[in-house]
């Protein structure tokens, strides 16, 4: 090679430098966002488009000014535009500030429920229930207390009143949309084919099982054809970004762990180091992320807009950078132990199963689940409490209800069709009549006031001669169409001796 001297053996000394090596990275600066901003691919995720919706006015003003300022660069895989339909109507998006202070006013009524329960405890506890002085000064206090309450709950329903986007019932009518089409249109990638989409679901699960990001979090919570929703972007973005050959710069709210790797405080988060090796593979360019306040951020620093710093601080407040708690070790550890000993109750107590129906093993285990739970529960402190007929046991704020879902090994996505199966009211025609044969939880009147986050499911699936094959640990939120869907799942061991 000109102008360098061969090694001994007639060997090139190597070009290769420090930054020459697959988990090597180098942190983005200006110049970087600047080439981006003038002559790479900028991809929106679903998020950004749908916290159009979430934001208050000033936010959604400032983003859209953003948008328009980048028009040119940007470009959508056809996963985002179909994810986007599916979530615009729900309560948690278009209507999310009437959700939002609508649920406020719950957790505030619960409240003060509380409160009047705790002071009527307190008064007949210390037999203070005919002093006169006490109940004056506690009734004063009632009165100031209802009196902040109402005051708050006025507040937020104006203040929802105030945030709420108005038009948004007609699609010719809503702001965001209108906004977004003259943003968007023909700038949108093309779907998958049938094909081509089966095949992308069934590689996204070979991955998920790999742990190969992105999207494998998600295989936890969702069923297949919706937790590969991820890969299906991923897989979209790599092809784009193989035809135009130029950096990418993704935009999304999604802070779990299958994008990011986290910042630890003194350095910034950055893409997950397999996306950005697969994407220099296959394209040969570089993948750079943002969030949608640091890409507002970087626009204003960019392009010289002006944009509220209240704007850049109310989308960061939903892009924390949320570690998952884990569950209480006692919790984890004792409920595979609890269930072990609920099986060989139920199997001692029976002679024989049948096939057809509900089992006797199954109603024994029923029981011997519940009467153990509550048994073990009380003992270490904690309180029992009837929900949709069942006795649960509320220890370390989760309010746990044992659910056997199968009688053989199932997957987790058969639990939650079980249980949107159960906890819904269900019609059948019986001569010729709709009728309601089956409500096992009025969810409007059991779940009033309950904090849907504090619900555990433990799942679960067992016959009378293997016992227990699987166990989980899953909080849910309890959505306003009645449907469950999962916040955190959590597999459980097996005890088995």
């Amino acid at each position: 090679m000109p102008g360098k001297t061969p090694e001994a053996g007639g060997h090139q000394p190597s070009e290769r430098g420090l930054f020459d090596c697959d988990n090597a990275y180098r942190t983005p600066i200006r110049a970087d966002y600047e080439r981006i901003f003038n002559a790479g691919m900028v991809v929106l995720d679903t998020n950004v488009l749908l916290n159009l919706y979430r934001s208050n006015e000033r936010t959604r003003k400032d983003t859209f000014a953003v948008l328009a300022k980048l028009r040119d660069r940007i470009w959508i895989p056809h996963q985002v535009l179909t994810e986007f339909w599916r979530n615009r109507d729900l309560p948690s998006v278009r209507g999310h500030h009437h959700t939002r202070a609508k649920e406020a006013g719950s957790a505030l009524e619960k409240g003060s429920r509380s409160i009047k329960d705790a002071l009527d405890r307190w008064l007949k506890e210390v037999h203070l229930n005919n002093d006169r002085e006490v109940s004056m000064r506690i009734d004063a206090a009632r009165e100031s207390i209802a009196q902040a309450l109402t005051d708050l709950k006025t507040l937020i329903q104006h203040q929802a009143e105030k945030d709420a986007l108005e038009g948004t019932a007609a699609t010719h009518t809503d702001p965001v949309l209108t906004g977004l089409d003259g943003i968007l249109r023909g700038r949108i990638g093309d779907p998958f084919s049938e094909a081509e989409l089966t095949m992308a679901i069934t590689e996204a699960q070979r991955r998920a099982d790999k742990g190969v990001p992105p999207g494998y979090e998600d295989f936890q919570s969702k069923p297949p054809e919706q937790a590969a929703g991820d890969y299906i972007l991923w897989s979209q973005l790599l092809a784009e970004a193989e035809r135009r050959h130029c950096d990418v710069l993704l935009v999304t709210g999604d802070v779990k762990e299958d994008w990011w790797v986290r910042g630890n405080g003194q350095a910034p988060a950055r893409p997950r180091t397999e996306l950005g090796i697969e994407l220099r593979q296959r394209a040969g360019v570089e993948l750079f992320m943002l969030t949608p306040s640091q890409l507002l951020t970087r626009a204003e620093e960019i392009f010289g807009l002006k944009v509220d710093e209240r704007s850049v601080s109310d989308l960061a407040t939903g892009e924390a950078y949320i570690t998952r708690i884990p569950f209480p070790a006692a919790l984890t550890q004792a409920i595979p132990v609890w269930l072990h000993r609920a099986h060989l109750r139920a199997k001692a107590g029976i002679e024989c199963s049948t096939s057809a129906g509900f089992s006797i093993y199954g109603t024994a285990m029923h029981a011997a689940v519940e009467e153990e739970f509550n048994k073990e529960v009380l003992a270490l402190g904690g309180i029992s409490r009837r929900l949709g007929g069942v006795s649960c046991a509320l220890f370390h704020d989760y309010l746990l209800y044992p659910f056997r879902y199968a009688k053989r090994p199932e997957s987790l996505e058969r639990a939650r069709q079980r249980i949107n199966e159960q906890f819904s009211r269900r019609r059948r025609i019986v001569d010729g009549e709709s009728r309601v044969l089956q409500e096992e939880l009025p969810l409007d009147s059991e779940f009033e006031g309950l904090d849907a986050a504090q619900i555990a499911f433990v799942l679960y699936t067992s016959d009378v001669e293997n016992g227990i094959h699987a166990a989980y640990l899953a909080t849910v939120q309890l959505e306003i169409s009645g449907r469950f869907t999962w916040r955190q799942v959590e597999r459980l061991p097996v005890v088995t001796a």
